[in-house]
């Protein structure tokens, strides 16, 4: 049983923030599902992950290895934009589930690097694209690169840009999106910007092409919510082409398109090895590129 005396200078810190930042190899989460399961002590007794501590404070707790998913391989044909002892970045085509999950247990990009791993390392989740979503998507090769990414991600350190087709003619060539968003009241299953929405969200966008009735803008993401590109564009009357959930046409030209028009474009972080920045980029989606063939 490991113990630690908090000492006055981490006063009013959260307990997972506190031991995240005291033993840097373990992820803030993993702290958090601790204390959930009653794994951790504070003078002796549980508490929330959100309690702030106080000076002379006794934490004791054991570190837990955490169970591993089992996920079988499968040769599922894989766009490697990168690939080093600790990284790979992927290049996701719009269609394939990222991770097994109820009613997707197999057919994901987790299922195809197991298979490419050949059982040389674990490929590790640090973050997500939806299903429908094209472009780059990070994976990590060992616990420590995983740590280093997610915690990029959490401090806003990750710097992503997205592509997206969205509905009507956007007059204005730059723009920022500041809206909470939340669980949609109507709807569980989708978010939106609504008087119960609490976390704030921060979409920066500009006009890269105009056709039609249509517009190819990109898109930076200040804040990380779900489906906060999708939604915002929607709450802007702007809503993503083929994005029929959050209420964008499915039609252009004649022509339905299947998924909602949303491309990661670029992606740029440190490196959890070198300590260096950097960037990877990924070519527009054909769908993407057919509509906007001679504004490009």
């Amino acid at each position: 049983m490991r113990e630690k005396v908090v000492y006055e200078k981490f006063e009013r810190e959260r307990l997972d923030s506190y031991l995240a930042s005291i033993y840097k190899d373990y992820s803030r989460s993993y702290f958090q599902k601790l204390i959930n399961r009653q794994k951790i002590f504070l003078n002796g007794k549980t508490v929330f992950s959100s309690h702030k501590l106080k000076y002379s404070d006794t934490i004791t707790f054991e570190f837990e290895t955490e169970k591993k998913l089992k996920i079988h391989p499968e040769k599922i044909k894989l766009d490697i934009i990168y690939e080093d002892d600790d990284i790979i970045v992927v290049n996701k085509q719009w269609g394939i589930v990222v991770h097994p999950s109820y009613g997707h247990p197999s057919g994901t990009l987790l299922n195809a690097l197991v298979a490419r791993s050949g059982g040389e390392y674990n490929p590790y989740l640090v973050h997500r694209l939806d299903k429908n979503t094209s472009g780059l998507i990070i994976f990590a090769k060992n616990e420590k690169s995983k740590i280093s990414v997610a915690k990029q991600f959490q401090k806003r350190v990750v710097k992503k840009i997205y592509y997206a087709v969205v509905k009507g003619t956007i007059v204005e060539n730059k723009g920022r999106i500041e809206a909470p968003i939340g669980r949609s009241p109507k709807n569980r299953k989708l978010m939106s910007v609504n008087p119960l929405a609490r976390k704030m969200a921060i979409t920066e966008f500009k006009v890269i092409a105009r056709k039609d009735n249509y517009t190819l803008v990109e898109v930076r993401t200040i804040t990380g919510r779900t489906h906060q590109i999708r939604s915002h564009m929607k709450y802007i009357d702007h809503p993503i082409i083929g994005d029929q959930q959050y209420g964008g046409p499915v039609m252009i030209d004649k022509k339905q398109y299947e998924r909602h028009m949303l491309h990661a474009y670029s992606i740029s972080f440190i490196h959890p090895r070198t300590s260096r920045t950097v960037e990877f980029k990924a070519e527009l989606s054909d769908d993407i590129k057919e509509i906007f063939d001679n504004f490009l």
